[in-house]
């Protein structure tokens, strides 16, 4: 009888902590008062894509290699850019896209159609 309440004593505990970590886990915590400006688009290639994010000055301010295989989604927080005109640059072995970026008081809007689409030579 000892054995028995001592086990359940025990998987009480582990089944305990247990749920305790999938709470903390789990928890996520939003501030409401923070501007959201982000931007997301998605990728549909078999490639590597350097991304870029570039001012109105054409000064580097963020880049990243992604490996791509298939369709992925990226998004970016913008909420520490001043608001003001940005280009996001999406560059692969074929082409090279650029989009303009707008980032306003609580927004952040990429263009759907790009500023422009160079091909590259194929060598």
């Amino acid at each position: 009888m000892k054995r028995i309440l001592k086990i359940s004593l025990v998987v009480g505990v582990v089944l305990l902590a247990m749920n305790v970590y999938a709470v903390a886990v789990n928890f996520s915590l939003r501030n409401e008062f923070r501007q959201e400006k982000m931007i997301s688009f998605g990728l549909d290639d078999k490639d590597q894509v350097k991304i870029s994010i570039y001012d109105t000055d054409e000064k580097l301010i963020y880049s990243e290699r992604l490996l791509v295989d298939g369709k992925i989604v990226r998004s970016y927080d913008l909420n520490n850019f001043d608001e003001g005109v940005y280009y996001l640059v999406e560059e692969s072995k074929s082409k090279i896209i650029k989009y303009e970026v707008l980032v306003l008081n609580d927004s952040a809007t990429i263009m759907t159609d790009p500023l422009s689409e160079v091909a590259k030579p194929n060598l």
